[in-house]
């Protein structure tokens, strides 16, 4: 049966609007750099004679972003990312930003969404004046089903002298806040939500005059059907069982609607346009279901689509459904490939489990319904610090650091961390595989209030997650991290989120090596949305994980799965090679959508792309290694690069080609971090909140040293090799540098204190004695001797810790130093599989002895199983005989604690 009704539309004239009255904010308060300006369109501004953009222009602009606005918020459908961005572009134009495009771009723009939307949505045309409202034609009967709304745009046309500033209501509910500005002869879409369940309302039209009130009458008929109800069960192809998973349903009307059990829960809803300047949501056009789902739609055809991650094809089906009917609907999806089989693991760096307020944890129940419904292997449930004059807080606190039992298994975990933050100097950090917090939390105004000092630096935070066994991740690139120049050079960042490529190509070119994660930074994005995976060996542990990080074992994506190898070596890896040998590099991209552009790089410059429609691309270029390089490949289905800022993209973390012993190292690239540390100075000296000169000055000091680190790298690097050269002053600048990479004690003051303050080598040898594993000794004849050190106290299984290993190189020999680790536990004697130790090839280390009589390299040490366990730690330099001579031995017995939590302690 169907029923008609007539809808009363109110136009209420008012003020102009200057401000925004509603705040989603993309991070608490201070929104990580996004200025909530109002728009004051009241108030016209002098423009330059350059400036073709009138006053009149930036109004229409204004209130079409109001409208796109609403659009985007409370009708999400297939058009919702164009309308947004079109939103933007008009929020641009009207406040005249420097990106904004040009006038004749915009109103191209807006005509073609326009366009499309009168497609999907009924647009009932009006034309206003202070006499009359009329339509241009009869308007017919719109369907709406019971008990479900749907929009329509009521478009109106401004045919007075005067601008007129309406606002339209349905049954006295404003569905614009504030009046919307229609200017002379022009038009303004005016969206308004219908249900099926009004009663005929007056339509009133009030204008505010010197003459009193205008007010006119206007009727919406509504045809009235019965909704059709869609049961749903989702399945996984592969396991064969209920799996929850994101749900698309998008009904006849063009809308998406929600169901499922976070069908009533904003912040399963909505989320922030995180580059409006003005603070604006959209509505998510998915809802999350836990296996299976019931849902109200209008009836005919609709598309009912099952989401499930980055390696799941989706599922997709189109029904028509009559009015009132109930139909059961299985969707099942399968990989399409398996990740995680092929030692691939997913996570999201970065997640604060809480409402799209920030100050109220969720239930980890439905994080753990989330993780599995996108796929998620790994969640970092991070604990910020948030205070102002009128809140504070902090929060998620659903548990302390570290895995939550409940929600880890072999298949998904769920571990609490940190971000670590200061807003006014310093930046953010995600220290994650914490035992306990490292506080004060943040620091500084905007973040722990405006009270709060600037102090301690970041550098502090870092060492103390660093002694816990934790890592450092630059949580937004360069962003409001104005110290990862400066962390870098120090050794102490493990991986960067969210930076733009640009920047992360300037770190690669002096001769970081540093992995790209990625994290989504929920509430202020859909968890998961950007993510990194991580290379492992053998089963899970998040342990594993963390040091696949460490070990540049990265890619990060949006959506396609990437991998890439340069002469069999994998990401993160260093190749060590001469100018003439042949890299063969190897790319292989996949994705559920066509993947567009896929390229491969080196230092900068793209080495090889293609274009393409398919869903499945493999790459292969062969090139002389010429010089040091680095090595990456992305792929975009369009011009941009970022993972976290655009949907479909991947970019990997780099290979490492070092020629004749040497990294990359680009001056330009230095010179450029050089110049923003500088400003950096600035800011401390300009901006900085301290308590007193000391806190202030070590601020400075680590930017001064930081400064004069590159300087020293600069000079080094612009001199050739020269055997037995290097100055004492020159020895110990790159001891110091290369103690920086292995422990947090090389940081301290009495470390620091005792390496500058060395005359000879004896003195270095005696200060660096504390970090040093091993000592070799190669005599005039170039015979091998090897001796331990400093054993460390324990390894941590799966944790690959940094030594310092000391040369006494009386041959003066320039050779390949080796080092293995053999197995005695089994009577013969076999490589140990379950150490893995190596001698590091980055920036300040090489595994070439360089002739000098006295240098240091550093050594890395992993083991895999825990217990106490013996092993032969075996050198050689190189010389292809079997002489025993030019080989050596020291057995060692390592104590090894286990790592994380066992299996069998965790509960599903």
């Amino acid at each position: 049966m169907k029923v008609f009704h007539v809808v009363s539309v109110t136009f209420l004239a008012g003020l102009i609007v200057t401000s925004a009255t509603e705040k989603a904010w993309a991070h608490p308060p201070e929104s990580r750099g996004v200025v909530a300006a109002a728009v004051q369109v009241g108030n016209a501004q002098e423009q330059g004679p350059a400036d073709p953009v009138s006053e009149a222009d930036r109004q229409v602009a204004y209130f079409q972003f109001e409208s796109l606005s609403w659009l985007a918020t409370r009708c999400p459908s297939p058009l919702q990312r164009e309308t947004i961005q079109q939103a933007l572009a008009e929020l641009q134009t009207a406040t005249q930003l420097p990106q904004a495009p040009s006038l004749k771009t915009l109103v191209a723009e807006r005509i073609s969404l326009q366009a499309k939307l009168r497609e999907q949505h009924r647009v009932v045309s009006l034309e206003w004046s202070k006499s009359g409202l009329e339509s241009a034609m009869d308007v017919p009967a719109i369907e709406v089903a019971r008990g479900l709304s749907r929009v329509v745009i009521v478009e109106v046309l401004n045919t007075d002298s005067e601008a007129a500033n309406l606002t339209l209501a349905i049954g006295g509910q404003n569905q614009n806040a504030v009046p919307w500005t229609v200017l002379p002869g022009k038009l303004l879409w005016f969206p308004l939500m219908l249900t099926a369940d009004l009663p005929v309302v007056k339509v009133t039209v009030t204008a505010e005059t010197n003459a009193g009130a205008v007010t006119h009458d206007f009727s919406l008929p509504i045809q009235i059907a019965e909704p059709a109800k869609l049961r749903g069960r989702l399945f996984d192809g592969d396991l064969g069982k209920v799996t929850p998973g994101r749900v698309w349903v998008k009904g006849s009307d063009h809308q998406y609607r929600h169901a499922g059990p976070f069908a009533a829960n904003k912040s399963f809803l909505e989320k922030p346009v995180l580059l409006s300047t003005v603070p604006r949501s959209y509505g998510l056009p998915f809802f999350y279901a836990d296996g299976t789902f019931e849902i109200d739609v209008p009836p005919g055809p609709t598309i009912v689509t099952l989401e499930r991650g980055f390696e799941h094809s989706l599922a997709s089906e189109s029904i028509d459904l009559a009015a009132g009917e109930t139909r059961e609907l299985t969707l099942s999806s399968r990989r399409f490939v398996d990740m995680k089989s092929q030692g691939w693991i997913s996570g999201d760096t970065h997640i604060h489990w809480v409402t799209n307020a920030w100050n109220v944890d969720l239930p980890l129940e439905h994080l753990s319904l989330v993780q599995k419904a996108e796929d998620l292997r790994v969640v970092n449930n991070l604990t910020l610090l948030h205070r102002t004059t009128v809140d504070a807080f902090v929060k998620p606190s659903q548990a302390p650091m570290g895995p939550i039992r409940n929600f880890c298994s072999d298949d998904y975990h769920i571990e609490m961390a940190e971000e670590y933050r200061n807003q006014n100097l310093y930046g953010h950090l995600c220290f994650l595989n914490l035992k306990w917090l490292v506080l004060p939390i943040g620091t500084g105004p905007q973040i722990a209030g405006d009270d709060s000092l600037d102090y301690p630096i970041n550098k502090t935070a870092i060492l103390q997650a660093r002694e816990q066994g934790g890592i450092s991740i630059e949580a937004h690139g360069v962003g409001a991290n104005h110290e990862l120049p400066l962390n870098a050079v120090h050794g102490l960042t493990d991986s960067l989120d969210q930076i733009e490529p640009d920047d992360y190509y300037r770190l690669l070119d002096c001769g970081f090596q540093l992995p790209l994660t990625n994290g989504s930074d929920h509430p202020a994005r859909v968890a998961g949305c950007a993510r990194a995976y991580v290379k492992i060996e053998g089963d899970f542990a998040y342990e594993k994980w963390i040091d696949g990080i460490r070990r540049g074992r990265t890619f990060t994506t949006s959506g396609p799965l990437m991998t890439l190898t340069v002469n069999n070596r994998d990401i993160g890896d260093v190749l060590t090679t001469t100018a003439n040998e042949p890299l063969q590099i190897q790319v292989t991209a996949k994705s559920r959508f066509p993947l567009g552009r896929v390229q491969i790089l080196s230092n900068g410059a793209v080495l090889k792309e293609i274009e393409t429609q398919e869903k499945e691309a493999d790459l292969t270029v062969t090139i002389p290694a010429g010089e040091s390089r680095w090595i990456v490949a992305r792929c975009s289905r369009n011009s941009q690069w970022n993972a976290i800022w655009h949907a479909d993209i991947a970019h990997t973390s780099a290979v490492y080609v070092h020629v004749n012993g040497r990294s990359v190292f680009r001056d330009e690239a230095a010179h450029e971090w050089i110049d923003r540390m500088r400003l950096h100075i600035r800011d401390i000296q300009t901006k900085g909140l301290f308590g007193n000169a000391n806190q202030r000055n070590e601020a400075l000091a680590y930017a001064g040293e930081s400064i004069r680190r590159y300087e020293r790298l600069m000079a080094i690097r612009s001199q050739p090799p020269q055997q037995g050269m290097a100055t004492i002053d020159e020895q110990r600048d790159l001891l110091l540098m290369q103690a920086s990479f292995v422990s947090p004690l090389s940081h301290e003051d009495p470390f620091v204190n005792a390496i500058r303050q060395s005359v000879h080598t004896g003195n270095l040898r005696n200060a660096a004695e504390p970090l040093t594993i091993l000592k070799v000794q190669i005599n005039p004849e170039s015979r091998v001797k090897l001796a331990p050190v400093t054993l460390p106290e324990s390894l941590v299984q799966h944790r690959t810790q940094r030594f310092l290993i000391e040369i006494h190189n009386e041959a003066r020999i320039q050779a390949p130093l080796r080092i293995r680790a053999l197995d005695q536990s089994a009577g013969d004697i076999q490589p140990a599989d379950w150490c893995d130790v190596r001698l590091m090839d980055n920036l300040v280390s090489s595994s070439v002895l360089s002739g000098e009589e006295t240098e240091w390299k550093l050594l890395e040490l992993r083991s895999d199983l825990a217990g106490r366990r013996e092993v032969r730690f075996e050198a050689d330099v190189g010389q292809g005989t079997q002489d025993l001579g030019f080989r050596a031995s020291a057995d060692v017995l390592l104590k090894v604690n286990p790592s994380g939590i066992s299996n069998g302690d965790r509960k599903n």
